[in-house]
């Protein structure tokens, strides 16, 4: 039957079929004869938008099919390494075999309760035993934008049916603004005094440049020491030059030689095999320190630093400094990336509270004069 009323809405339903094109939502009636002659009519326009889609020559594409092929033609390219992860996490709860048409407003709804549901790894307890906390709305919403990226570039780009797309901008979670978090300079000396000194120079280039996380896994392919700059593919696929700073330049000069390809590299403490490629890591040996060895590293070092604060907070510290120091909101964007200088702002002109007290100091620098409480009469007024 293709009329029903769930139990927990008081609105008749509809869920019907034409060929293999699925269509369901709710009446918005509580008359069932109502409902029905509702159904009718959308039966008829359904009818209009399947002869449509043959029309035009569109075929059925599964959300698996539609993920890897997105993945391979343009998610592979960009910078963000937990991407491919999302895209298998989102086929996991929607299904692989769910064809894209069949993603209505009910299925993203669902998909976003179900994410909201994942955790992530956080830091180990006093026994070593691993804990996990809840991903935040930030990282669901990344999920849905995804999905969305999915639907629309097999709609526009490879002629996917696709009969309704879902009212994405309901499904968004409430995001709670992070406050922007700086490396102080005790915190850095306090890290340098636990840190390898190969991953303590990646930090201090990390600062210097404000590079992602992922960026910084840099291969001498992408260092120009004539030109002095370095070249990355930024978030969203933008290729960027960023100039080195004497600095820069020296960490990376004294590296020359440690590895073939990749610039920043670490000596093993011992013999083991990487959990996460499989690879025999010899004593003494030299391997690149790569996007999850640089994460894994930081748990442990950072923590018995007694520093709370993430990988990215190094790319906040860049922002901030480069800001207090320049007073330049445009040239903190440039050096960060934001291709919106809004993205800018949002982050770095409401945290720079001590910078807005000593603007405040310089622009009323009149002695403060004692004020003497005026004596009061009995009746109420000034003497």
């Amino acid at each position: 039957m293709s009329l029903y009323r769930p139990k927990r809405s008081p609105f008749w339903h509809y869920d019907f079929r034409i060929d293999r094109y699925r269509f369901s939502g709710s009446t918005k009636l509580r008359n069932a004869d109502d409902a029905a002659r509702f159904e009718e009519a959308r039966k008829v326009d359904a009818q209009i938008i399947v002869d449509r889609i043959r029309a035009a020559g569109a075929e059925p594409l599964t959300l698996k099919a539609a993920c890897d092929r997105w993945w391979n033609t343009h998610g592979a390219k960009l910078s963000d390494a937990k991407i491919k992860s999302a895209l298998d996490r989102l086929v996991e709860i929607i299904g692989a075999k769910t064809y894209l048409h069949d993603i209505n407003d009910d299925v993203v709804a669902r998909m976003v309760e179900e994410r909201a549901k994942d955790v992530r790894r956080d830091q180990v307890d006093e026994e070593g035993r691993q804990l996990y906390r809840p991903i935040t709305a930030t990282t669901v919403n990344r999920t849905l934008d995804l999905l969305r990226r999915v639907v629309r570039r097999a709609r526009d780009n490879w002629n996917a049916a696709i009969v309704r797309e879902p009212v994405w901008k309901k499904h968004r979670l409430k995001e709670t603004k992070r406050p922007v978090r700086e490396i102080t300079a005790a915190e850095e000396s306090t890290l340098d005094q636990v840190e390898d000194l190969d991953f303590a120079e990646l930090r201090r280039f990390a600062i210097i440049t404000g590079l992602r996380r992922a960026n910084l896994v840099l291969t001498w392919s992408q260092v120009d020491f004539e030109l002095g700059v370095i070249r990355v593919i930024a978030k969203g696929g933008v290729p960027r030059v960023l100039p080195l700073s004497a600095e820069a330049y020296a960490l990376l000069w004294k590296r020359r030689g440690q590895h073939s390809e990749f610039v920043f590299t670490f000596k093993a403490r011992r013999t083991r095999r990487c959990p996460h490629h499989g690879t025999l890591q010899v004593k003494g040996e030299r391997y690149p320190i790569t996007y999850y060895g640089l994460g894994s590293r930081k748990r442990v070092t950072w923590k018995a630093a007694g520093v709370d604060a993430r990988i990215h907070d190094l790319r906040h510290t860049t922002g901030m400094r480069t800001l207090r120091k320049t007073g330049n909101l445009r040239v903190v964007q440039r050096i960060l990336g934001h291709t919106d200088i809004a993205i800018t702002a949002k982050f770095y002109t409401d945290a720079t509270v001590e910078d807005m007290r000593a603007a405040m100091e310089a622009t009323a620098p009149r002695q403060v004069e004692q004020i003497q409480p005026k004596a009061i009469d009995k009746k109420g007024g000034a003497e």
